[in-house]
């Protein structure tokens, strides 16, 4: 309750209001019919002023009602406009209308949600004080434009933003990190025996796959390869590229450093650190170099691997087999997940309550 006061006279004002509606008792029905009654008018004047502006002149819609509150298509887009973005990047034709479709239903369900946690904040008799929204807008001043208020705010009017709908939108945004922490608690426990039993139907998940500490060189093939004469009198095409490897192969078979010759002589990643990319998996090595990663000893090298783009030699450091992660070493994980899926569970459960006792309608 730090950061919430309490007003006496909205208390007061809401306390009056129940006791009006324990007295009048009015069935669901008429209560449902009150609600779109007062929608019907509101919508007429929005109509009525709609035809009395130019035709040209957007009118917004309705997408959802939330008890007495109008959550409107403009909002709606606004939530989603990012996340469409990113669609847009990643699918195209009827795959991207499915995907918007749902993401702007996301959207909607969580502006619902939202306002439902706002009303019942409201009815707590409890408000935000200025002085909490102006630390919150400060940090973000702070933290994003340096310092300078002026930076601020010309961004927020560059992006249509009055300075007033961002407090509002601050103020929302503790309200409802506030009843979320207020009605989800976070000291839910976990059983050891609850961990266990995770653990056992979900063993699968504690598989460790095969690992092996891999080192490599890689070289680029060369664009327009030269020719060379051969001891028949022929001739023959040839990469320099790979002779070079050749020759690192013989120093190797001759005693020289793996690492060290990976920083002379490596085109490939991690050059620097002697071509080590640590461990890795099976599904993460291309096709063509898995195999014979995974079938070297510890202390081996490959032969050259030629590929489409240029020729590797690889070299295994360490091996570890395929294993069964304890629970003893996985029992935080697994306690972190069920804590989240509990919390989640509870939150789920608050947000129904919320929905039971309101009125709510989509378009």
């Amino acid at each position: 309750m730090d950061y919430f006061a309490c007003s006496g006279g909205n208390r007061s004002r809401w306390s009056a209001g129940l006791i009006a509606n324990k007295s009048t008792r009015f069935p669901q029905s008429v209560r449902l019919l009150k609600t779109a009654a007062t929608f019907a008018v509101w919508l007429g004047l929005v109509l009525c002023l709609g035809r009395s502006t130019a035709s040209a002149q957007f009118i917004d819609g309705i997408a959802a009602i939330v008890n007495d509150k109008v959550i409107t298509f403009s909002e709606v887009k606004k939530q989603v406009d990012p996340t469409e973005k990113l669609l847009r990047q990643s699918y195209t034709g009827p795959e991207l209308v499915d995907k918007v479709k749902e993401a702007r239903l996301n959207a909607l369900k969580s502006l619902i949600e939202r306002q439902l946690i706002i009303q019942d904040f409201n009815k707590t008799g409890y408000f935000v004080p200025e002085n909490i929204v102006d630390d919150r807008v400060k940090e973000v001043i702070n933290s994003q434009f340096e310092g300078d208020r002026t930076a601020f705010v010309k961004t927020l009017l560059a992006n249509g933003v009055s300075l007033d709908n961002y407090r509002q939108d601050t103020r929302e945004q503790i309200i409802v990190q506030y009843m979320r922490q207020k009605n989800v608690s976070s000291a839910v426990i976990v059983s050891p025996y609850r961990i266990e039993q995770y653990y056992q139907e979900n063993l699968k998940q504690f598989v460790q796959d095969e690992q092996v500490h891999l080192h490599i060189i890689f070289l680029r093939k060369t664009l327009f390869k030269p020719t060379r004469t051969k001891a028949d009198g022929t001739t023959e095409e040839y990469d320099p590229q790979e002779e070079i490897l050749k020759e690192i192969v013989y120093k190797l078979d001759t005693g020289s450093v793996f690492d060290e010759l990976a920083r002379s002589y490596s085109e490939g990643p991690k050059r620097e650190q002697g071509g080590d990319l640590g461990w890795v998996t099976r599904d993460t090595l291309r096709p063509e170099l898995r195999d014979i990663a995974f079938g070297l000893k510890p202390g081996q090298h490959s032969a050259i691997v030629p590929t489409d783009d240029g020729f590797y030699l690889l070299r295994v450091e360490d091996v570890k087999r395929s294993s069964v992660q304890p629970i003893a070493e996985a029992r935080e994980q697994i306690e972190k997940t069920l804590l989240l899926e509990e919390r989640q569970k509870l939150q789920q459960d608050w947000i129904d309550g919320l929905r039971s006792k309101a009125f709510i309608k989509m378009f």
